[in-house]
């Protein structure tokens, strides 16, 4: 499972993305799901032993147990492949209008609308399903802009000050830094398939990156001249370098 925001790889117990810092909803949604179903296992063995109580003889006895024994098999059956059975059904369901989704998201990329174009993907299910490989390397790319716009430029002043005050300044200038250092990797170096690093994918990737530095010009006080270096610092650098801008935005 992968974060919707930053692509990073999530496991189902985890309520916050390690990357970004964000709620991981899809497992929000299969708790929810969990306390669904073991809500209605609950109420059918209620419903059960109620009866079994008012029958009062050893054939119906055992009659109930055989039943809340085949409820208990069904409840862990459901519990072990409940999230494997939604996700099916949503790709599914997201195959049967892939010409929709392509053409919302094709939309988006033309409008530069990269955040609004790998929430849409992951909000309607898009990994995995067939056709839609192509724009992997572009959701992720378009994930830690995200998470570096979240950092960045978040409506609430007092969550931003917080972001930069001294106890979270070095959790903020790690996640940052590791957002910028993946915008900068070469997309052909990486794990993507040949249709996901087309020269036309590679130009959406390259307005990610200059998206990036637009951020970093106008919310945390670098230059247009600093900006393209930073894709030949390492990351300890790329760390120095946000510390010291941060620290004096927030001064």
């Amino acid at each position: 499972m992968k974060c919707p925001y930053c692509g990073a790889p999530l496991n189902m117990e985890d309520k916050f993305c390690t990357y970004c810092g964000r709620p991981n909803t899809l497992a929000m949604q299969h708790q929810a799901d969990m306390e669904h179903y073991e809500k209605e296992f609950a109420e059918t063995q209620e419903e059960v032993l109620k009866k079994t109580r008012r029958a009062g003889s050893l054939v119906g006895f055992l009659v109930v147990l055989v039943i809340l024994i085949l409820l208990n098999i069904v409840a862990a059956f459901v519990n072990a492949n409940a999230w494997n059975i939604r996700y099916e059904r949503r790709k599914e369901r997201a195959l049967a209008a892939a010409a929709e989704h392509r053409a919302n998201i094709e939309r988006m990329l033309a409008d530069q609308d990269y955040i609004g174009a790998g929430e849409y993907y992951h909000g309607n299910n898009l990994s995995g399903v067939e056709g839609f490989d192509e724009y992997s390397a572009i959701v992720s790319y378009a994930g830690q802009l995200s998470s570096l716009y979240y950092y960045l430029c978040d409506r609430d002043s007092n969550q931003l000050q917080h972001r930069v005050s001294e106890e979270r300044i070095d959790a903020t200038v790690r996640e940052m830094a590791s957002a910028i250092s993946r915008i900068c990797e070469d997309p052909k170096r990486n794990y993507y398939s040949d249709e996901a690093v087309t020269e036309e994918k590679l130009e959406v990737i390259s307005g990610i990156q200059h998206q990036t530095e637009a951020l970093l010009v106008a919310y945390a006080g670098f230059s247009a001249d600093e900006t393209p270096e930073l894709r030949n610092m390492s990351k300890a650098r790329l760390e120095e370098e946000l510390r010291e801008h941060l620290t004096a935005q927030a001064e």
